[in-house]
C-alpha cells in the first residue's frame, strides 16, 4: 500500500528547556494517543513518528536541506493513501485534534517556534523591466546573518495564515500576508547583502 510522509516543522528558542529526543518522546505520545494514528502507517513505537534534525547527517542531502536552518527540526509520520479521506485530521488547524493542531499547542507548550509553512526556503518572481520579462530567484540562505529576524518574520506569516483560514479570509487577503513576509525578507537579505 502506498502513500507518503507529513511533517510539522519547529525551530528551538533560547526558552526551549527539553532536548529534541524529549521532545520526541513527549510528542509521540500526544501523537499515538489521538485519532491522527488512523491512517498512519506503524513502524513501531520508536519510529512511527520520527525526527529529522538540524545536522542529522545520517540522511540523504535533500533531506537534511529541510532542516538547514540552525536548531531547527521537523516531526515526521508516514500516512497511507487513506488519509486523504480524512485530510482535515492531517492539514486542519480548525480541528483541535489534528496533527498540525496538535503540533502548534506543543510548539506552544513547549517553547518552540512553529512553522505551518514549512522553513523559509526560496520563491521566484517576475517582474517587468523595459518590456522585458525578468525572472527574480530569491534564496534564504540557512547562514544568513539575519535568519534569526527572517525566521521571526516567517513564523508570523505561518501564524497569519492559520487565522485566515480559521476566519475565512479571502485569498487576496492571504496573498497580501505573502506579498507582506516575502518583502520584509527580501528586505533583511537584501540589508546583509548591503553590508
Amino acid at each position: 500500500m502506498s502513500g507518503e510522509g507529513l511533517s510539522v516543522s519547529f525551530r528551538r528558542t533560547q526558552m526551549t528547556a527539553k532536548s529534541n529526543q524529549e521532545l520526541l518522546a513527549e510528542f509521540q505520545k500526544i501523537i499515538y494517543a489521538s485519532p491522527v494514528t488512523r491512517h498512519m502507517k506503524w513502524y513501531g513505537k520508536n519510529h512511527s513518528v520520527d525526527i529529522l534534525e538540524h545536522g542529522d547527517d545520517n540522511r540523504q542531502k535533500w533531506e537534511q536541506e529541510y532542516v538547514a536552518i540552525k536548531d531547527t527540526f521537523q516531526f515526521e509520520i508516514s500516512v497511507c493513501e487513506s488519509w486523504y479521506e480524512d485530510a482535515d485530521l492531517y492539514e486542519s488547524h480548525e480541528r483541535e485534534d489534528s496533527f498540525v493542531s496538535l503540533a502548534r499547542k506543543f510548539a506552544v507548550d513547549n517553547y518552540l517556534m512553529y512553522f505551518s509553512q514549512g522553513f523559509p526556503a526560496e520563491w521566484i518572481e517576475t517582474e517587468t523591466t523595459d518590456g522585458e520579462r525578468c525572472w527574480n530567484h530569491y534564496n534564504v540562505k540557512p547562514d544568513d546573518k539575519n535568519i534569526d529576524k527572517i525566521c521571526k518574520v516567517w513564523h508570523d506569516y505561518g501564524m497569519k495564515m492559520i487565522q485566515a483560514e480559521q476566519y475565512g479570509q479571502t485569498d487576496d487577503m492571504k496573498s497580501s500576508y505573502w506579498a507582506s513576509a516575502r518583502n520584509q525578507i527580501k528586505g533583511l537579505m537584501e540589508y546583509e547583502q548591503s553590508r
